[in-house]
């Protein structure tokens, strides 16, 4: 395993101790910004093997790791709770469903409010809310009742935003691997008889067990930003069999260049798969789907792509 050169190590030493230094002195808000900013910048022509190594070590053996860690969003992506990065736990923390414990520290309680009006924070909230009007859009165009379905559905917090979804929705199936996700979504919905909640993960759709049925809206709030291009072509092109015609299939990524990134990968271990454009387009490429049928476009915060793919 290659070390990093000496100069960058000096480098990160210097943002860690800034930030640290901030801190210290009560200025959260700088302090946070100085570190996202600061260790993004140094670490951009970094391998990401190195980035996933020696940064992050250096970075959780230094002081202002103690500090950081007692931010609740941080500490629970660090810890892993339920096993995996990006659980719906913590994407709960980013709706702002869930909030800082009781005994959550004063600095931890200020850090959270600061993290959670970063662009990446806000982008999650913005991709739940447009999914929600994205389906009620569908349902105006075609003018019936429709049938949803959402793979790696969380929380399915999206649900929650549409307006009459009893007359909207026919049938809304979601597909999660997180059983206690899956309990959650059936205590939280158990009024909506259209609501068909699957406890399996994404090889439900790669082994085709959902063949012959048809949706006229597909989505994935946030699966893509974990799978490599093999496996994300492959959803889109099976996806695309259960696509009723007339129907919208939504793929949201995570952009490349995020200023958040090396923070997450250090302080709180969360890896993503970062896409742009063309990156997006590449993973149609190979699959029999018209060009004119694909469309991208992007969040109010440009930091997520999305495919649009129709039938």
């Amino acid at each position: 395993m290659m070390a990093i050169e000496k100069q960058k190590t000096s480098e990160i030493q210097s943002v860690l101790d800034k930030s640290y230094q901030l801190l210290q002195e009560g200025l959260v808000k700088e302090g946070l910004s100085y570190v996202m900013k600061a260790l993004n910048e140094v670490t951009q022509e970094l391998a990401q093997q190195t980035i996933d190594n020696e940064v992050r070590e250096k970075c959780l053996q230094h002081p202002v790791a103690k500090l950081l860690l007692q931010e609740p969003v941080t500490r629970w992506s660090f810890q892993k709770p339920r096993g995996y990065s990006g659980d719906a736990v913590l994407i709960d923390y980013m709706y702002r469903l869930k909030s800082c414990a009781v005994n959550d520290s004063y600095l931890g309680k200020e850090l959270n409010g600061y993290l959670s009006l970063t662009e990446a924070m806000s982008a999650v909230r913005w991709r739940s809310n447009h999914i929600a009007k994205e389906i009620q859009k569908v349902q105006s165009e075609l003018g019936r009742k429709i049938d949803v379905i959402s793979i790696a559905s969380g929380h399915l917090r999206e649900l929650a935003y549409i307006d009459n979804a009893s007359s909207t929705i026919n049938r809304f199936v979601c597909i999660d691997q997180d059983e206690q996700s899956n309990q959650l979504v059936r205590n939280t919905y158990n009024q909506h008889a259209f609501l068909e909640v699957i406890d399996e993960s994404i090889n439900h759709v790669l082994k085709r067990k959902l063949e012959g049925q048809q949706f006229d809206f597909i989505y994935s709030a946030g699966l893509f930003d974990y799978l490599n291009d093999k496996v994300a072509s492959r959803m889109i092109e099976i996806l695309y069999t259960n696509l009723r015609p007339g129907g919208t299939m939504i793929i949201p990524n995570f952009l490349k260049g995020i200023n958040e990134k090396a923070y997450m990968e250090t302080f709180m271990k969360w890896n993503l798969i970062y896409r742009n454009e063309e990156d997006m387009l590449r993973l149609c490429s190979p699959l029999d789907i018209p060009a004119d049928k694909q469309s991208l476009y992007y969040d109010d915060m440009n930091r997520v792509v999305y495919l649009k793919i129709r039938k």
